[in-house]
């Protein structure tokens, strides 16, 4: 696929991917030419088809729904990417929904960001990697300083700063 669609081209993937008839592994490229370049407008039209998306079964289609809400800068869809956090099947996916968080709310310390990365620092159950995201996630979104020694695994669940997280509320 070309990097720019026209806007026919674009208008009959919209409908393809509206209409489900994306193969699975095409669906996550087919979101992303949706939304590059990033047009507010078109962007606004293929919201809720994408959005759609976050529940596919298919993980790489579910993690570019994902990049289209952080991409996009899409807000008010922040809780689809909390839910992702605490309920997507992939780890992966939980990982890469923390960093989308953290790209959304950068310094906002939003209180239902804040506690959905505390709670998944914390639950020691989770899986080590998405741990370290979302505690990287944390530091962006609580105090808008950089995070990405956690997400790139220089740091590790012992560099934590414990007592500063049981303090977040």
């Amino acid at each position: 696929m070309k990097s720019q669609l026209s806007k026919q081209e674009w208008e009959v993937l919209l409908k393809k991917l509206s209409a489900g008839e994306i193969p699975d592994d095409e669906i996550g490229p087919a979101i992303v030419h949706l939304s590059k370049p990033l047009d507010p407008q078109r962007v606004a039209v293929a919201k809720e088809t994408v959005l759609r998306y976050l529940g596919h079964q298919n993980s790489w289609a579910r993690h570019e729904a994902m990049w289209f809400i952080r991409w996009a800068g899409i807000r008010e869809e922040n809780a689809a990417l909390i839910k992702a956090l605490t309920k997507d099947e992939d780890s992966d996916n939980r990982g890469y929904a923390a960093m989308c968080i953290a790209h959304l709310m950068n310094g906002t310390a939003d209180s239902t960001s804040v506690n959905a990365l505390k709670t998944t620092v914390l639950n020691e159950k989770e899986d080590a990697a998405v741990r370290m995201n979302a505690y990287a996630a944390l530091i962006e979104v609580a105090t808008k300083q950089s995070g990405s020694d956690f997400y790139i695994e220089k740091k590790n669940l012992r560099d934590i700063d414990w007592k500063w997280v049981s303090k977040l509320s």
